[in-house]
């Protein structure tokens, strides 16, 4: 039997009452959530509509129009607006508005970063505007017209376009985008990817057999960490040529992907932004080719939408990549690394306010730049008659990007170039305007362009021919600017009554044979002025002989014994002497232990007008039996041995060198390359002879090209002579030797005397 409790009545009352209270309390949280949601948006609102304000206000004025940091603050609102709530509808009106900015700023500056910038943000409004929205036509428009336009992308032009009059045939700018695709269908080829190397034949077992060598290439050269620029671009020219077999199928396909995978780690290594924008491109190209339901599509899209955020800083263009492998292929082994790239790229969006400006202390004033910005600390020049050398020194290694532009009759701008330094303030005492005024320059100017872009400008007085090279420790840009060369009848010539030729008996008198002389010297054909770099110097000691001992209590230690900057310092001065004594005027870059930048030595030899400029150095391997007498002129270098002295020499990584041998290749008709090789054959051969008289073991290795620094820009025959491996116990004992160097110092006399006579086969 049960019995039934029930609770009395005053207790049933109390529960319900209770039960009224609570339900009052959810109403009234839920109601000021809701109150709070709503003044969130409206604050949102009113900020979109502050920064549409300022947006028509900056357009409307011609003047606030022409500041870039008016358009960066109307940029930097809109971000604001955006970091308020993404996922709101004036989340993807911000990013079309941010978008419109650098729109802006592209039509003034004609930078193709403003205008990649532009583009990239446009897509990104695409990807977040809902389906057939009205806005979306719009972006699709102004991408397309910059990509098209500004880029030279008339392939993505063309894609955009197509897609709006498929999607929007009535929207509001149908008309102009039929317009646009006429013309660009007009202009531009059919094709939607450039195909710059023909198709190729091979066999399925083939294909396969050399792709699987290539790919097995590829895994040796990420294990060795020494391996040289041009064993990647070799292999990514063997991936590309696989990749164009016809009909190759799935491995064609993953050839292409391979060199795509081969620039992304050549870009690790060099730091180079264009190979890091080969591979994104070579990765797009793998994605396109591989078939819908290959495996591999959605790790080319990846990993091209990690070297644009990681490696390009273009997270607007990686996001898209990365949208687009969540949305296509949700079953993909990437789908995870996508999403978790995406929630960190969406973190360090909403995270990224702007930092409450401190006070200075009162002490000294503190650097305005974080530890990662660089300084431009000086510019300096040296000019001669047709060639001047400009010098950014800097206090890091920074990237860059150079640009040329017409003349402006209309604010009186002559022709000029300028570059800008990414992640880089000037130097509070950095003056902002060199004047030069030498006939090639009329000016540099210095600026902050924004806050982490500093910008140097060269005012050409016509426009001139210029090259661009780095060196280290430290860091400088060196720009060589060229002068025009005239015409052989540019200069005002009197006509002159040619006397009729002599018969062969003729001999030539003493007025003859000056007339002779003076004609050779006008075409740079005698020698009476030579230069003598004595290599290294100073805080540079160059290569070092080290000699071993132990200390008392028994331990292994070692001491220097040589240095390459006292044994060229010594020779310089030995062959000085002797190059006077037969009539030479002898100059020195040096004639102490001090230190000369490796651009100012060849220009010191412009400006002073040398007829010509040697370089003394000591060779080192870290190989002690390595040895030999080498001499060295401007040029390619042949083989890995000569690459890596050029890197010792240069001062840079061995893994970058291959990026002056370009440089050089560029220069090759701008400098007495052939002279420089007649006499660097000279030298060589009397030296070794001379040498070989009396020191047996003397090796000639011959002369040769290679990428010098010190050699570039000398207007003159120059060569540099590596006189012996200072690593070598033999040789290092010679190179210590006064008569050794007065051998060497006498083969190069020899040599420059056979040079000489060479040029003079005038007359008897």
């Amino acid at each position: 039997m049960h019995r039934r409790y029930t609770l009395p009545s005053t207790s049933r009352g109390v529960m319900r009452r209770v039960q009224a209270r609570c339900i009052i309390v959810l109403l009234m949280a839920g109601l000021m959530l809701s109150m709070t949601a709503v003044a969130h948006a409206a604050s949102q609102r009113t900020a979109f509509l502050d920064a549409v304000s300022r947006f028509k206000k900056v357009g409307a004025s011609s003047s606030l129009a022409q500041r870039r940091d008016m358009w960066k603050d109307v940029h930097s609102r809109f971000r604001r607006v955006l970091n308020m709530n993404p996922g709101s509808g004036y989340g993807p009106k911000s990013l079309y508005y941010m978008a419109r900015c650098y729109e802006e700023l592209a039509e003034r500056s004609w930078l193709k970063s403003d205008a990649r910038e532009a583009v990239d943000a446009f897509q990104r409004a695409v990807n977040h505007f809902p389906a057939r929205h009205s806005w979306v036509d719009d972006c699709l428009y102004r991408k397309a017209a910059l990509s098209y336009s500004r880029l030279g992308d008339a392939a993505g032009a063309r894609s955009d376009l197509e897609r709006l009059l498929r999607s929007y045939p009535r929207g509001d700018y149908a008309g102009r985008a039929k317009k646009l695709l006429a013309e660009v269908k007009k202009k531009a080829p059919a094709v939607t990817r450039p195909a710059p190397t023909k198709s190729v034949s091979m066999s399925s077992s083939v294909l396969r057999r050399e792709y699987t060598r290539a790919v097995d290439r590829f895994k040796a050269l990420q294990r060795d960490r020494r391996a040289q620029r041009d064993d990647f671009l070799r292999l990514a020219r063997e991936f590309n040529r696989l990749s164009r077999v016809r009909g190759g199928g799935v491995y064609a396909a993953r050839s292409a992907y391979f060199e795509g995978y081969t620039y992304d780690e050549l870009g690790r290594r060099s730091g180079r932004r264009d190979d890091s924008r080969l591979a994104a491109e070579k990765y797009q190209r793998a994605h396109d080719m591989f078939d819908e339901d290959d495996s591999w599509r959605d790790d080319a899209l990846f990993r091209k939408g990690e070297v644009e955020y990681t490696a390009l800083g273009d997270e607007n263009q990686a996001y898209a990549d990365l949208l687009r492998l969540v949305r296509d292929y949700p079953k993909g082994d990437r789908y995870a690394d996508a999403k978790r790239l995406l929630r960190k790229m969406d973190h360090a969006r909403v995270t990224s306010k702007p930092k409450a400006k401190k006070k200075p202390a009162a002490t000294a004033a503190a650097p305005a730049d974080s530890g990662d910005t660089a300084r431009l600390v000086n510019i300096r020049h040296r000019s001669g008659d047709d060639f001047t050398r400009v010098v950014l020194d800097m206090d890091r290694s920074v990237k860059f990007e150079d640009h040329s532009l017409p003349p402006d009759p209309s604010h009186n701008k002559p022709h000029r170039m300028f570059i800008d330094l990414e992640g880089t303030r000037l130097a509070p005492d950095l003056a902002a305007r060199v004047s030069v005024k030498d006939g090639i320059l009329s000016g540099v100017r210095a600026g902050q362009n924004d806050v982490k872009t500093a910008r140097v400008v060269l005012d050409f007085q016509r426009l001139n021919k210029y090259h661009l090279f780095t060196l280290e420790n430290p860091f400088r840009i060196v720009i060589d600017v060229f002068a025009e060369q005239r015409a052989a009848g540019a200069a005002p010539v009197k006509k002159t009554k040619w006397p009729k030729m002599p018969d062969a008996n003729h001999k030539p008198t003493t007025k003859d044979k000056q007339v002779a002389k003076d004609v050779l010297a006008q075409l740079g054909m005698t020698i009476g002025t030579i230069m003598i770099d004595a290599g290294h110097g100073g805080k540079d000691p160059g290569a070092l002989d080290y000699v071993y001992y132990k200390d008392k209590r028994g331990r292994k230690k070692r001491r220097i014994r040589t240095m390459e900057k006292d044994v060229t310092l010594s020779l310089a001065r030995i062959l000085g002497a002797k190059l006077q004594s037969r009539g030479f005027r002898v100059l020195y870059t040096r004639t102490g232990d001090t230190k000369v930048q490796l651009e100012d030595r060849a220009m010191a030899a412009n400006i002073k007008k040398a007829d010509l400029f040697i370089s003394l150095h000591c060779n080192a391997n870290r190989r002690s039996s390595v040895r030999g007498f080498e001499t060295y002129y401007l040029g390619k270098a042949r083989n890995d041995i000569v690459l890596r002295l050029a890197a010792k020499e240069n001062d840079v990584d061995p893994m970058r060198i291959s990026d002056t041998q370009k440089i050089v290749m560029d220069l090759v008709h701008s400098f007495k390359i052939r002279e420089s090789k007649v006499l660097a054959q000279h030298v060589q051969k009397n030296c070794v002879t001379t040498l070989k008289r009396k020191y047996k073991g003397v090796r000639d290795h011959g002369a040769r090209s290679a990428p010098f620094f010190v050699l570039i820009g000398a207007r003159m025959p120059a060569i540099l002579v590596e006189t012996g491996y200072i690593t070598n116990p033999t040789e290092v004992q010679w190179l210590r030797s006064k008569d050794y160097l007065n051998r060497v110092a006498d083969g190069i006399v020899k040599g420059v005397e056979a040079y000489r006579k060479e040029l003079a086969q005038v007359g008897p």
